[in-house]
């Protein structure tokens, strides 16, 4: 190789070098990786305020039997309400520590590794029970209601159309409940988890008819049934709107759940 040859095939080497030099210095040390958030979802037993106001409760398109009809227009105080239904694990530790004999067979839903799946087969005088012991009460049916349903009035959590992947409802074929707060999407605008699908709750109430009801002979209304709100993983979601009711006698099981609301201080809006 001459001199001349080695010079050129230097400085070739050299720019080279310096190129890959420069573009190194340029790149962002400290670029940034975007990372997926991750979802922090409040623990069982833990509560949200659902604001004093009015609400839609009811509604005026259901077919018969029409024990949800009319709509009409409800004022509430103030209260928070549970996020999730009653769990397993909340249970377990009220009858543990006050010797509570419940009248429900709730172990038929139970077995280890479903201590966050929600307490069911507990009649009507077993939830009242442990929400006295937590310091709080059932809901009535129209705070359940307005916490399910949001301030937008929603047939189910997440808006007015069905999605059958959104609630563990009968539709997603699970045939059992799931952890509490599993289905995102089964959230309402207040943040109150599992209203579509997992398991029916008890209410404080017995089933009446609404002001104006076209259906104030049916005989649910005569029967001395506690209401009972919400669908299951054995009910068909997309006929169960928020503002459906069911009715039950007190000493049922039927795989009902519960959750717990307590009164808050709050002024009107």
């Amino acid at each position: 190789m001459t001199n001349k040859t080695f010079f050129l095939a230097s400085v070739v080497l050299l720019s080279y070098g310096t190129w890959l030099g420069c573009g190194e210095a340029e790149a962002p040390a400290d670029e940034a990786i975007a990372v997926e958030p991750e979802i922090v979802r409040p623990k069982p037993g833990e509560s949200v305020l659902i604001p004093a106001g009015e609400f839609t409760m009811g509604t005026d398109q259901q077919a018969p039997p029409e024990v949800a009809v009319p709509a009409h227009t409800v004022d509430l105080p103030a209260y928070s309400i549970d996020v999730y239904e009653v769990t397993h694990g909340e249970w377990i530790k009220f009858i543990t520590e006050v010797d509570f004999r419940p009248e429900g067979n709730w172990r038929q839903f139970y077995s280890i590794g479903k201590e966050d799946h929600p307490v069911s087969n507990v009649t009507w005088e077993d939830a009242k029970a442990y929400c006295e012991w937590a310091g709080k009460r059932l809901p009535t049916e129209a705070e359940w209601e307005k916490a399910a349903r949001g301030p937008d009035a929603y047939r189910y959590s997440w808006g007015d159309l069905w999605d059958a992947r959104s609630s563990n409802s009968s539709e997603m074929g699970m045939r059992n409940t799931m952890e509490v707060g599993e289905m995102e999407a089964d959230k309402s605008a207040y943040g109150v988890y599992d209203m579509v699908g997992n398991a029916q709750e008890w209410t404080s109430e017995e089933l009446a008819p609404y002001p104006d009801s076209p259906a104030r002979r049916d005989d649910s209304f005569r029967s001395d049934y506690i209401a009972v709100r919400g669908g299951s993983y054995n009910v068909k979601g997309r006929t169960m709107g928020l503002y459906s009711r069911s009715g039950y006698a007190a000493d049922s099981q039927y795989g009902i759940s519960f959750r717990c609301v307590q009164d808050v201080e709050q002024d009107s809006p």
